[in-house]
């Protein structure tokens, strides 16, 4: 691919976009800011995605849940300012390398491209996330014996093994990061009668992280809205609290992380378990979360250097490859 194309991380939390020999150019959220009265019109035809409230007037929309895209129209509003800087003399299109999940559907790779093309992409070539991830990740491509990548992303948790370049198996769950956030901003408001922000929700979530005690402090300063007053509000919110809610996501995550393992064939087995698991995702970063996965598995869990950013870095890597035939 030409050193103009692009490569693209569109996840359900952050999307990031790079060239082939340069640094990351686009790191921003995953949605857009729509009109209070566009959003509900919007609403009488489809359901879409909302997030926080925007300036009162607005909401925000995100169209990708659980990994892929649900909304094909504000992906592509999404996508086209970053796009745009792209296009040669005004109407050359560049080229786009995006990543999925290892089981979206042929419906849901459709929309992926759809939504790329609408921003202004020429041609546009999808390959799987966790395949990405394990180049960024740093593993051995060329290496004849199996190596496993786990991707805890926001709205998708892949599971790969990987040998000699090739995936030879997945596992994949709909269960992510977004999910132990969605359990506390649902723990703040029963119990604590409190709305969160969901980067609130975000920053108990990595307080307290994946594993289950001891805290090194009894409670948390959570700060929101009241939800019977509307008037911002600050509550003390118990450790323990947070860590029982987080534990039913967190324990599906790495459930199927363990079956993915134990579905091995024996050689296979042997080998993940000789070279271990390498972890990428925001829910790498999650305090425990690499300590359950050893745990429940049995195997040595180690953190890709940059977790965050394993796709995207992989995905440039791959620009440099021969992938005309995998464009769409």
């Amino acid at each position: 691919m030409k050193n103009s194309d692009v490569a693209l991380d569109l996840g359900t939390a952050n999307t990031l976009l790079c060239v082939r020999d340069g640094e990351i150019i686009t790191y921003q959220p995953s949605s857009i800011e729509v009109s209070l009265d566009a959003w509900l019109a919007e609403q009488l035809k489809k359901d879409s995605a909302r997030d926080d409230a925007g300036n009162g007037n607005s909401v925000l929309v995100r169209p990708v849940r659980q990994g892929v895209v649900t909304d094909i129209e504000a992906a592509s509003t999404l996508l086209k300012p970053m796009l745009q800087r792209f296009r040669r003399f005004g109407f050359s299109r560049p080229r786009v390398l995006a990543c999925t999940p290892a089981d979206a559907s042929d419906v849901e790779r459709s929309a992926l491209i759809k939504s790329i093309r609408g921003a202004g992409a020429s041609q546009v070539a999808v390959v799987p996330e966790p395949l990405a991830a394990a180049i960024g990740a740093g593993l051995d491509m060329s290496s004849p014996y199996a190596q496993m990548l786990v991707d805890i992303g926001d709205g998708v948790t892949d599971v790969a093994v990987i040998r000699a370049g090739e995936i030879i198996s997945t596992a994949t769950a709909r269960t992510a990061c977004s999910d132990l956030h969605a359990a506390v901003l649902d723990l703040m408001e029963a119990r604590y009668r409190v709305w969160l922000l969901s980067r609130e929700a975000e920053r108990l979530t990595q307080e307290i992280g994946a594993g289950r005690g001891p805290f090194t402090r009894s409670s948390l300063t959570a700060i929101g809205m009241d939800c019977l007053t509307g008037c911002r509000k600050s509550v003390a919110v118990n450790a323990e609290e947070v860590s029982e809610a987080l534990t039913p996501a967190v324990d599906k995550i790495v459930g199927m992380i363990a079956k993915a393992v134990r579905d091995l064939p024996d050689e296979t087995a042997s080998e993940v378990i000789e070279s271990g698991i390498r972890l990428t995702g925001g829910g790498a970063c999650l305090p425990g979360m690499a300590a359950r996965i050893t745990s429940e598995t049995l195997v040595d869990v180690g953190l890709a250097p940059d977790p965050l950013r394993a796709v995207i870095r992989g995905a440039q890597q791959m620009l440099a490859s021969d992938l005309t035939h995998a464009l769409a």
